[in-house]
């Protein structure tokens, strides 16, 4: 498969949130499953539900595109998250500078192909990651915002408050996509463009979360990313294992967290007064002894009627991963 890096230019403040957090609380990451759906929404108005049917049976039998969360970039600094596997740090490496490795949740990408070489990582090699941190935190701002909003049969106005991200000049967010043909490529390509002048995340109506896109091959370390021969694999993105996968699931896992994903259901330019169903998802830096797969999942609720809801919903699960050199620290 070809593999691209796409890097999003902002021109405006965006507001990224997560299911049950208030708006005020925002991230500055995009989650996979929310890219995916974002996308799907965006192909809804330009193109029709048809278009989107025809794109979600695809991915129910052979996906022609995979894609990772989106994550920072900062100059020529980009950003991953560190692998939850750290086999290859010494025991005694850990003692002392477990502080440090408890705070280093980014690798900038020269460290994080450091990290999957499977070569012991020393004290140095620690320092240099936990220094980079800065350099993750000052391409962009979050800033808290007072709004108000009006009682549709009162008329009285009540104050609430909603967090946006502002990056900084020459920051924003990248991602990494694998395509199995030239027409996958030139699909997603329109569609992340679309995408960007119709806005990501929320608070679209405020002219949030609009960017230009830029999209090149993957080359230089990121060829070494995901290109590498691996005996382990490192999540780039949110995993739902399939049917298939999840008997053996806990034999093939080594380090993990979960996230369990619900929220209101949005469909082209409508958000309706529907919850999806709750889903759990294996989250971006777990490990794997073999490559996950993953799968696209139906979180159509259950007693959703007809009138508001004409077709199923689905978030993605696929598995974007990056290969780890095996070798056990003393």
């Amino acid at each position: 498969m070809d593999v691209y890096l796409y890097k999003l230019k902002f021109k405006s403040p965006a507001h990224f949130g997560d299911t049950g957090i208030d708006l005020e609380n925002v991230q500055e990451t995009v989650s996979s499953d929310a890219l995916f759906s974002a996308i799907l929404n965006v192909m809804n108005i330009y193109y029709g539900s048809e278009a989107v049917t025809e794109l979600i049976d695809k991915f129910k039998t052979s996906p022609p595109f995979l894609i990772s969360s989106l994550f920072v970039y900062n100059g020529n600094n980009y950003f991953l998250p560190k692998p939850l596997d750290d086999s290859n740090i010494p025991s005694e490496i850990k003692k002392k500078k477990g502080k440090e490795l408890k705070k280093i949740k980014w690798l900038e990408a020269g460290n994080f192909t450091k990290w999957l070489s499977g070569v012991n990582l020393t004290e140095d090699d620690i320092d240099k990651m936990d220094e980079s941190q800065k350099h993750y935190s000052e391409g962009f701002k979050r800033e808290i915002r007072p709004r108000v909003t009006l009682d549709r049969i009162t008329q009285q106005s009540a104050i609430y408050h909603c967090g946006y991200i502002y990056f900084k000049e020459n920051s924003g967010l990248y991602g990494l996509a694998a395509f199995r043909d030239d027409s996958s490529i030139q699909v997603f390509q329109k569609l992340i463009e679309l995408l960007g002048n119709t806005g990501l995340g929320g608070e679209r109506t405020y002219g949030c979360g609009m960017f230009e896109v830029k999209f090149e091959r993957v080359k230089g370390v990121f060829q070494d990313i995901v290109f590498n021969a691996g005996s382990k694999y490192a999540l780039l993105s949110l995993y739902h294992p399939a049917e298939n996968e999840q008997l053996n699931l806990k034999a093939n896992i080594l380090s993990y967290e979960i996230a369990r994903k619900r929220g209101w259901i949005t469909s082209g330019r409508d958000a309706l007064p529907l919850k999806r169903k709750s889903v759990g998802f294996i989250t971006e830096g777990s490990v794997f002894k073999s490559k996950p797969t993953g799968d696209i999942v139906d979180v159509t609720p259950d007693k959703a009627g007809t009138d508001a809801l004409n077709h199923r919903i689905y978030r993605y699960g696929y598995a974007f991963t990056a290969p780890l050199i095996t070798e056990v620290a003393s």
